[in-house]
């Protein structure tokens, strides 16, 4: 399915972000890989990974070119082949400066230009419309702005237009009146969209692409909430759908794209067409799905960047559950804990049962928090 594995060794360096629990659970899959970390956290758990060669701590960099510098002195140190962020403001920041890369070894990277297209809802928003993509209705509100109405229907959804990730800063409206007196009331310092809600469901697509070609990607719709009404799901279903794949094509290919990214997509079942949300244009928090239904992405990334040739991979369509999902279904039905086979082969139990220090530390740390707090 995809090339032969090559030992390399690979640097990520915004180690503190949530995320890295997903990346490393897909690298781990690999033979040979050797991981490097930077972090600004002390006490990170994945500091005793099994799966970690080293971790290298150091304090949160005041200016992007000294956290650049941080990672030269590793990539240098230890002679790693690559350097792989995985965050938004990791990525964004090694677009700006990765001239200044040791030896120029970083995962390829999109233009500073089409990245802030895509980070920003609203400059998206206007990109889509010049190339004719399909995407939902919304009006731009910038600071000390109030709310006026010509052109979208209720109910609404107001959201910042700089990608927060993880469904926050998403509020809901049913009427203009609500949205008026909640900018009157909130000062905010950032450009809000406010969103035409459209009747549907979510879907979502994932990619890695060179020069806006798709080189690998996965489609999967939620089918089951967690905590957060706009945030990720816990459980998925792979699965494929033409329409929106040529959609995400002929996206790409506008942005000219490079790397990796994830796609909200709305289906309206109105007007019968998907229409796209928002660009994530970084790793996701089921990144690892992706992985168990038969895409890695980070891998397939890196070996993209060795330049190192695989055959685009196919995918299986499984239905998968992340640990809050298996939790949730647990609480649901608790004759689901006795589905051995599936949890073994679908679930991120799998992945946590075969780094258990990780784990020991990660329980420690919360324990270590409560009771300094109190």
């Amino acid at each position: 399915m995809i090339a032969k594995s090559k030992t390399f060794s690979v640097l990520i360096p915004d180690g503190e972000n949530p995320l890295l629990f997903n990346v490393i659970n897909c690298l781990s899959q690999i033979k040979g890989i050797k991981i490097y970390l930077i972090s600004s956290l002390k006490e990170n758990p994945f500091k005793h990974s099994r799966y970690i060669q080293h971790y290298s701590y150091y304090p949160k960099a005041k200016e992007e070119k000294d956290w650049v510098n941080n990672i030269n002195i590793e990539l240098e140190k230890f002679d790693i082949d690559l350097v792989m962020p995985i965050f938004e403001d990791g990525i964004q920041a090694l677009t700006k400066y990765k001239n200044l890369i040791y030896k120029g070894r970083y995962c390829v990277l999109p233009s500073i230009e089409d990245f802030s297209i895509a980070l920003n809802k609203d400059l998206l928003t206007k990109h889509m419309f010049n190339n004719q993509i399909q995407a939902s209705k919304s009006i731009v509100i910038k600071p000390g702005e109030t709310f006026k109405n010509e052109s979208i229907n209720s109910p609404f959804l107001i959201k910042p237009t700089s990608n927060s990730g993880g469904g926050v800063g998403i509020v809901a409206f049913s009427n203009e009146k609500d949205i008026e007196n909640y900018f009157i009331e909130n000062k905010f310092k950032i450009n809000y969209l406010v969103e035409e809600y459209i009747e549907g469901y979510d879907i979502c697509c994932n990619v890695l692409c060179d020069k806006g070609k798709i080189l690998a990607y996965t489609i999967h719709k939620g089918i089951m909430k967690g905590g957060k009404i706009y945030g990720p799901s816990v459980e998925l279903l792979f699965l494929y759908d033409d329409q929106l794949y040529k959609k995400i094509v002929k996206l790409m290919e506008s942005l000219n794209w490079y790397g990796v990214a994830n796609i909200d997509i709305r289906y309206d079942e109105r007007a019968k067409e998907f229409k796209v949300i928002e660009i994530n244009p970084r790793f996701w928090y089921n990144v690892d799905a992706s992985a168990i239904a038969g895409v890695n992405f980070p891998y397939l990334y890196c070996l993209h960047s060795l330049g190192i040739d695989f055959q685009e991979p196919k995918y299986d369509f499984i239905k998968y559950l992340n640990l809050n999902g298996f939790i949730k279904s647990v609480k649901n039905n608790k004759l689901a804990i006795f589905n051995f086979k599936f949890i073994f082969s679908n679930y991120q139990l799998n992945f946590i049962l075969k780094d258990p220090l990780q784990i020991f530390y990660r329980v420690y740390y919360v324990i270590k928090r409560l009771i300094l707090k109190n």
